[in-house]
């Protein structure tokens, strides 16, 4: 059979309402010999052209007005030259979708994608985008996003993939016969069972411990000055401002701490920037072999995703890898992924990890996962090097709560059960949430705290014929007798139709605090105490500590702040903020970022950044707008100059970039939640501001890290014109951000 490499530039995602703009392909026999090649900018018919997508393919009007052709004046063309070849290409469903929409029947036409090989058989890429894997394997890709140069590099890539699959060993192949023989009709297994493989099998290596980064000799004398009184009612405190130095810090402490015969446990939230360090995981993110078998019995066949995931997985498990880490999820993965990994704390995979980190002097770890496993022998005696303190001492508030999704029974296969929540959910929203917010849903989640002590009994029943699993029978019991000091919420998704049910107790959050008390422990914070340490107290329980202050941790900045700027509410705002960056261009060498406290801001302004139009030697990014994260990063590192739109990322790459500007468009305050409510109205209840305890402290944290991502920042323009309030200038000053 011959072979079509094939590939589309579209206006938009959906096949039925947008319209092809270019189609491309090369047909070739199954020798490799060309026999055809096809190329034709097309006249948008449904959707039009618009500058973003002029921006992301390199189609203009003008291209169009002179080179495109009608669809109709060649589909019959196009149609003829594929007849019954092999579609190959990356993300091909996509284009085959677009394909049928617009009247060219490929629907029997076998199928080959690059990108679900490349899943498969590539472990731990940064990126699985064409144009990234191009770059980096060295395939023909000159023109990134036109159709042309993709269907060239995806040649390119199915041919490096059939390589890899040449080279894989011979005994995982022969593991995997079986099931290409009885559960799946997804073509590409033909590459799998004809070819031999290698008697060779990869061996893993643990990667090397790096050195700790050095400490200066004053500043380890100030801090071992205070380590004889550390004990578990005593704590040190040491702010970090806006440096990411804080993480070199805390390998360096728990070097020194080690060096006296202690051992450590570092708590963060940044686990990545602490390499070589062994990491004690969740038992959700470790893969279980024997449920991967499940998986497949209870499936008659697999789709083409389903064998996608189930080869990634049995891959990975032949290579020893166990992590999330490693296996790459992608899309509807995450919900296939439950289904193949530890369910609890108690599995033996999960308890001999443990055992195997016990004799490590130092650990990492996430948060959440010592919150929940913090009872565990392996921790016992060991300092807590504690990271980001004020976002630690929000998940020690939160850690007691209890949630249930109820995603999961609306997508599940059972229609009977499906059904039944969806119907749960609408009665739901009618006749508890719609009363009490006194209005209709909306495009937006809703949030809502439940009356304390109502019960909801009719509620609690219809969750029962629903599931009677452990969590759902938890959550009836929560809605028709709940505990008189319970706080219970639900929060309303309209983009899935999903409800997210959760309660806390108090109770249970003053004993976690108090088994916090048990430590020996060195916190880092980014907040000024003013002296009090309330925040710690009210939320840590932690009431005594030394406070200790590294001048190295504060960077030296210039700091901006126009004065004559529209308010934060203005509808002229987000264009202030595009007038903002194109006048910073000029003075930074052609590296800069803007922050955005929300992503519906920074897609607005990428939108009009986009129509302005930047010089062509500058690569505008923006998050959640230009890709995964993996991508964003590896256009940043071949960028020869980049305007990077950033909202949340975290990642070490980032702070290696050459971005010599910054421009904050808001503070970064947390999205509202019913528990942080009903701490408000019982702080209210004692005299204390909860606006100073708790949110000026998170939007100078916040605030903080956003400066931190870019620590080779020389200049930071501030827009928000809420600085000039009381708290706006608390956070400021707080921060030695001005003189």
């Amino acid at each position: 059979m011959n072979y079509c490499f094939l590939d589309l530039e579209t206006t938009g995602f959906d096949a039925e309402k947008d319209s092809i703009i270019e189609i491309s392909f090369i047909l070739q026999d199954d020798q490799g010999n060309e026999l055809d090649r096809f190329d034709e900018v097309i006249i948008p018919d449904r959707s039009p052209l618009n500058t973003i997508v002029t921006k992301i393919t390199g189609i203009t009007q003008t291209e169009l007005d002179q080179s495109g052709k009608h669809w109709e004046a060649i589909r019959h063309i196009a149609e003829q030259k594929i007849g019954d070849a092999i579609i190959v290409g990356h993300n091909i469903d996509f284009d085959i979708r677009f394909l049928i929409a617009h009247g060219i029947n490929v629907e029997q036409n076998p199928r080959i994608d690059t990108h679900e090989l490349a899943r498969i058989l590539l472990v731990q890429e940064e990126s699985y985008a064409l144009e990234i894997l191009s770059e980096k394997y060295g395939f023909v890709h000159t023109d990134a996003h036109r159709a042309m140069s993709d269907v060239e590099a995806s040649i390119g890539l199915y041919g490096f993939l059939k390589q890899k699959i040449e080279e894989l060993p011979t005994s995982f192949l022969e593991s995997i016969q079986p099931f290409f023989e009885n559960k799946t009709e997804w073509y590409a297994k033909t590459l799998f069972t004809q070819i031999a493989g290698s008697p060779t099998i990869p061996e893993q290596v643990r990667p090397p411990l790096p050195p700790a980064p050095p400490m200066a000799e004053s500043w380890w004398e100030r801090l071992s000055s205070h380590l004889p009184d550390l004990s578990p009612g005593h704590s040190l405190f040491v702010r970090q401002g806006d440096s990411l130095k804080g993480a070199d810090f805390l390998r360096a402490t728990a070097q020194h701490l080690i060096d006296e015969k202690q051992q450590v446990l570092i708590v963060s939230p940044k686990l990545s920037f602490f390499p070589g360090i062994q990491k004690i995981p969740t038992p959700e993110v470790l893969f279980d072999p024997q449920r991967l078998q499940f998986f497949l019995q209870k499936r008659e066949a697999l789709s083409d995703s389903d064998t996608t995931f189930y080869l990634k997985c049995a891959h990975r498990h032949f290579l020893g890898y166990r992590g999330l880490d490693h296996f790459d999820l992608f899309f509807q993965e995450r919900d296939l992924w439950r289904e193949v990994c530890l369910e609890d704390d108690d599995h033996p995979i999960f308890q001999n990890l443990l055992r195997e980190r016990e004799t490590e002097d130092l650990l990492a770890i996430s948060p959440e996962a010592f919150f929940r496993f913090s009872d565990q022998g392996i921790f016992k005696d060991r300092v807590l090097l504690i990271d980001e303190g004020e976002l630690f001492a929000e998940k020690l508030l939160f850690a007691p709560a209890k949630n249930v999704n109820l995603g999961p029974y609306l997508r599940t296969d059972d229609e009977e059960i499906a059904k039944k929540t969806q119907f749960f959910v609408g009665n739901f929203c009618k006749e508890v949430i719609e009363p009490k917010i006194q209005h209709g849903m909306t495009p937006f989640p809703e949030r809502l705290r439940l009356p304390r002590g109502a019960t909801y009994s009719v509620f609690s029943e219809a969750l029962r014929e629903i599931s009677s699993d452990g969590e759902m029978k938890d959550l009836a019991t929560k809605l028709e007798s709940p505990g008189e000091k319970d706080v219970r919420w639900v929060v309303y998704y309209p983009e899935t139709g999903n409800l997210n049910f959760g309660w806390w107790n108090p109770e249970d959050w003053r004993e976690a605090k108090q088994k916090l008390g048990a430590w020996k422990k060195i916190i880092l914070h980014r907040h000024h105490p003013s002296g009090s340490n309330a925040f710690f107290r009210v939320f840590t329980g932690v009431a005594e500590g030394s406070f200790l202050v590294c001048d190295d941790f504060f960077p030296e900045r210039s700091w901006e702040i126009p004065f004559e700027g529209p308010s934060v509410k203005s509808p002229e705002f987000n264009a202030f903020t595009v007038e903002q960056a194109l006048k910073i261009q000029s003075e930074t060498g052609g590296w800069w970022a803007v922050n955005f406290s929300s992503l519906e801001s920074l897609k607005k302004v990428f939108g009009s950044l986009s129509e302005v139009g930047l010089p062509e030697d500058i690569s505008l990014i923006g998050e959640k707008v230009s890709g995964g994260n993996g991508k964003i990063l590896e256009k940043l590192k071949v960028a020869e100059k980049a305007l990077l739109c950033h909202q949340k990322m975290l990642q070490k790459e980032l702070t290696e970039l050459p971005i010599k500007a910054l421009i904050i468009q808001k503070f970064p305050f947390s999205p509202p939640h019913p528990l942080l409510e009903e701490i408000e109205e019982v702080m209210k209840q004692s005299k204390q501001s909860f606006w100073e305890e708790w949110t000026e402290v998170h939007v100078t944290a916040h605030l903080s890290r956003t400066l931190s991502v870019f620590p080779q920042v020389e200049k930071v323009v501030f827009l928000d014109s809420r600085h000039n309030s009381g708290w706006g200038k608390r956070v400021i000053k707080s921060q030695k951000f001005l003189s």
